[in-house]
This record gives structure tokens, sequence and C-alpha cells, in this order.
């Protein structure tokens, strides 16, 4: 039987320009990615031509592809940014718009439920302790290098790029839990929604008019909260 659980993939973007935090006053120079059976994070980037003539539109189509492909995105302050800069990146090459796929953003996911002094990267990899810490990337001198050509400076911020990715799927792995309003990730309705383990049935939750059975994930890692998407007065109904 094909596996039914969902693709999820990571990604993040290098921009550069006049304004490289705006579509029209900058281009895309790298995108990173990873599928999350993957080990290891990729990154597509310009080439020289294409940076001497400020043409993204290759790795658009590439990365167009890739996102076509996810059931689920994670990216960090990515519903604000990175796809907005995508969206607006393929209207001005006049290529068609990448799919309103569920995007989850681990920056608005940790504001939504701790209130941490920062919700960076950098910050949250240090505080939770991630192996994947964020890397230093010498801005702005790495990017003004990129803007004159310098293909070598291209290549480490390609690899700087990849580690963002891996620390977001790091990050998002350990947030998880706390995520309330995460999509379901196992297919199978007898196991954590999130990580696939078992689960213990404890109370209910109350929602409107309708109560609904609550349980917990019993894997220490994990341990969230959720409950069934079936009323429990449906449940009885059904089985009367």
């Amino acid at each position: 039987m094909p596996n039914s659980n969902p693709k999820v993939l990571f990604f993040d973007l290098e921009s550069n320009g006049t304004n490289a935090l705006k579509s029209d006053l900058g281009f895309v120079i790298v995108f990173g990615y990873k599928w999350a059976h993957e080990k290891q994070a990729h990154a597509i980037t310009l080439t020289k031509k294409e940076l001497d003539k400020f043409d993204d539109s290759r790795l658009l189509k590439v990365a167009s592809k890739l996102i076509q492909e996810a059931d689920i995105l994670v990216g960090h302050f990515a519903s604000v940014f990175d796809r907005r800069f995508i969206q607006g990146r393929l209207l001005l090459s006049g290529l068609p718009p990448i799919p309103n796929t569920k995007l989850r953003d681990t920056c608005m996911i940790t504001r939504s439920f701790a209130n941490f002094s920062s919700n960076r990267l950098k910050h949250l990899a240090k505080i939770l302790e991630l192996r994947h810490q964020k890397l230093e990337n010498n801005w702005p001198e790495a990017w003004l290098e990129v803007l004159k050509g310098n293909m070598k400076v291209l290549e480490e911020l390609a690899h700087y790029c990849k580690g963002d990715v891996l620390a977001v799927e790091e990050l998002y792995n350990k947030i998880r839990p706390f995520d309330n309003a995460s999509p379901r990730l196992y297919e199978n309705r007898e196991s954590c929604s999130v990580c696939g383990s078992d689960v213990q049935y404890r109370g209910t939750s109350i929602v409107g008019q309708h109560r609904y059975r609550r349980y917990q994930c019993q894997n220490a890692k994990c341990g969230r909260w959720d409950r069934e998407r079936k009323a429990l007065k449906d449940i009885i109904d059904s089985e009367e």
C-alpha cells in the first residue's frame, strides 16, 4: 500500500538586489530545500550569466516545481517573507503562481504559544539547544560581493541557506507538539497526528455545543494533546 502521509518540504531562500526584502527591487539568488524523508538539504543557485543579468526565472521555475509537489511547506517567517517574495517574482517574471499549499511558519507557530524575547531562528536554535545552529552569514559584505558577481561567495551563501533549512526542520520537529493548528501528518487516526506514536484518551474537549474525546501522545519527546474530529454524541448515537 503506498504511503498516504503528506509530503513535507522545508525551504528557505536568499535574495539580493537594491532592496532584497521587496520582490520588485530584488531577486532570488539561492533556494534551499529538504524533503522530510531526506538526510541532506539542497540548494539551487544562479549561474554566473544569470547573476550578471539579475535573472532568477530558471531558479523560480525549479523552485515552483518542488513546491507544487509538496502537501505541506515549512519555513521560518515564510508566510510573511519567503512565499510572498517568490509570488512577487513569479508575477514579474510572467510565470504562473505556486499553489496555496498549507504552510507552517515556525516563527509564527512559536509566537502563537510562547512569549520568548525573540522569535528569530538564531535565538530559538540557541535557547532550545538545537543540534543545527544558524550559521554566521557575514552580512552585508557577502551579499555585496555576490552583486559584484563573486560566485565563490554565492556558494558560501548556498551553504548558509542549507544550514537554515536544517535548523528550520529541527525547530519544527521540536515545536510541532505545541502547534494546535497543525495538520495531521500521519494518516492513522489511532495514532498521534504529528509523530505517529500511540495515544491515550484523557477527558474531553468542549468546542461550541459539542464535546469531543481528548487524547495525549504517549511519546515522551512529543506529548501532544489533540481531540477526535467526531463529536462524542455522534459516536454514542452511531453505537446505539
